[in-house]
């Protein structure tokens, strides 16, 4: 399957069907649960599962992030009590708190409050970033690690930092307050991702001379969340980052595992090679039917296909079967990469997985 998805990024017909699962969140939940191998969540332990399991490596995130940031003169404290965490940065104007909270039962945290609410929180952002870098990481063994994942048939997946406006939403200001204060300030949430997109400049580069097979833009897109803001905010920074990476030869992908209806056409047609997490009905706004009449570009890679919901009940085998099936049948004709969108949850079975590489393997080449 290596070979055949390198095929494609490359705009070839491989003639074999690529299957990725991300079973990362399932092995979390299920190790802290006390009901899976530790081991899994470690590189070759990740690697070996995938081989187990029958789908080709990709999803490992303990060398992910291709950039991280890097402060002058700001203090960050972290505190933990019981299920809630709380980030402080801070530097001589003022302070900016995040907190999150661990959610009972789903094995993962939310935010309870984000760092940016105010116009005076985005002034404070603006002096922060005027304190931060972003330096290059995870670079130095990638190539080591592309031989060792090539053995297991698969690549692993490489990070850029979420794109200015993901960023300011997911890591600031959240969904609600990204949008009113874009609204109401918008000469300062333009000069933050100005600064953002300055700062990754050293990163893209790091990553061209590295010039890795693919990467991707962990955005966590939703057309319900940021289709309205993509042409003023999100459009030109995509550009000019693809065209760096497609000029070292690095094909991209993005992350869209919302929503899609709004968004993938947008996608496609700024350039990137394939599109990833596609998360469609039962669970998405668009079906498996026409996924790719609504990216309008027949030379995208969709990337998904089958939602994580459908690993656990109510549905069941007979289910996922005839979903698979119409995927299959959907898809065929142009470039695809059948993948879970975007997670096995940890209350999903996962010999489901098995199961549907044996159904891949059984309905033959792409």
């Amino acid at each position: 399957m290596r070979e055949a998805f390198l095929e494609l990024l490359r705009g070839g017909n491989p003639g074999e069907i690529v299957w990725t699962a991300d079973v990362s969140y399932w092995v979390d939940g299920n190790v802290r649960e006390g009901r899976a191998d530790p081991r899994w969540q470690t590189e070759l332990g990740h690697l070996e599962l995938c081989r187990e399991l029958g789908c080709m490596p990709y999803y490992w995130y303990g060398k992910f992030w291709a950039g991280e940031p890097r402060y002058d003169g700001v203090d960050i404290v972290l505190e933990t009590r019981g299920p809630r965490r709380r980030r402080t940065w801070r530097m001589a104007p003022g302070e900016l708190v995040e907190e999150t909270v661990l959610v009972g039962g789903s094995w993962s945290e939310a935010p309870a409050r984000y760092p940016v609410c105010t116009e005076a929180d985005l002034d404070l952002l603006l002096h922060l970033l005027g304190r931060r870098r972003m330096e290059p990481v995870n670079l130095g063994d990638y190539t080591q690690r592309l031989a060792l994942w090539a053995r297991y048939d698969g690549i692993p997946c490489l990070g850029l930092p979420r794109s200015p406006l993901a960023a300011f939403i997911v890591e600031w200001a959240g969904l609600e307050n990204g949008a009113l204060l874009a609204m109401d300030f918008p000469e300062k949430v333009a000069e933050v991702l100005a600064l953002m997109e300055a700062q990754e400049r050293p990163v893209v580069e790091a990553v061209c001379e590295l010039a890795p097979p693919v990467v991707h833009c962990p955005d966590n897109l939703s057309s319900a969340a940021v289709t309205s803001l993509f042409e003023a905010h999100m459009e030109g920074p995509y550009r000019r980052r693809i065209a760096a990476l497609h000029r070292a030869g690095v094909r991209c992908a993005v992350h869209l595992d919302g929503t899609v209806r709004g968004l993938l056409p947008k996608l496609a047609r700024t350039g990137f090679d394939s599109v990833e997490a596609l998360t469609p009905k039962p669970l998405g706004d668009v079906g498996v039917e026409e996924m790719r009449s609504v990216a309008a570009n027949p030379a995208l890679v969709l990337w998904g296909g089958i939602p994580g919901a459908m690993f656990a009940q109510p549905f069941s085998w007979a289910d996922m079967r005839s979903h698979v099936g119409r995927l299959l049948d959907s898809w065929r004709g142009g470039p695809f990469v059948v993948g879970v969108a975007d997670q096995v949850p940890p209350n999903g079975d996962l010999e489901n997985v098995r199961r549907v590489s044996k159904l891949i393997a059984e309905r033959g080449g792409a």
